[in-house]
């Protein structure tokens, strides 16, 4: 019983350092900024970040303001230097306790138009704000 155990808690940290950032971690600038859909500040609004010359994307929802801060990864905030496609998209909602539960659209002011529109930004190494507007 007692090697079951010590190969359960190796078996578990193993996978926790695997969901990390913990590895190879690529230079990051920190990316906020706002959305705005027709001139007003857009909540609840999925935020991506994806590195042009391929790579992990990065994400943030906006809040209440419409304001964003990306994340690279579970420890990592931050987009990876260079040119990124941005794409926006309404935020859903998983409750994940619930089994069958529906996914819930936050918001909804992003329409199809805006979702399929690509904007092009550049990272910089230090602190970004990249506002972005639709139209």
């Amino acid at each position: 019983m007692a090697s079951v155990c010590k190969y359960s808690v190796f078996a578990i940290l193993a996978a926790c350092l695997g969901c990390g950032g913990g590895g190879d971690v690529p230079k990051l600038g920190s990316v906020t900024g706002t959305v705005k859909i027709d001139g007003q500040p857009a909540p609840n609004v999925m935020v991506n970040f994806t590195p042009v010359d391929g790579g992990r994307p990065s994400s943030g929802v906006t809040d209440s303001s419409g304001v964003y801060k990306l994340t690279y990864s579970s420890s990592d905030m931050g987009a990876v230097l260079g040119k990124h496609t941005v794409k926006i998209d309404n935020h859903v909602d998983y409750d994940m306790n619930a089994v069958g539960a529906p996914m819930e659209v936050k918001d909804g002011k992003v329409t199809k138009d805006y979702a399929k529109l690509k904007k092009e930004v550049e990272v910089k190494a230090g602190s970004n704000t990249i506002d972005l507007e639709y139209p």
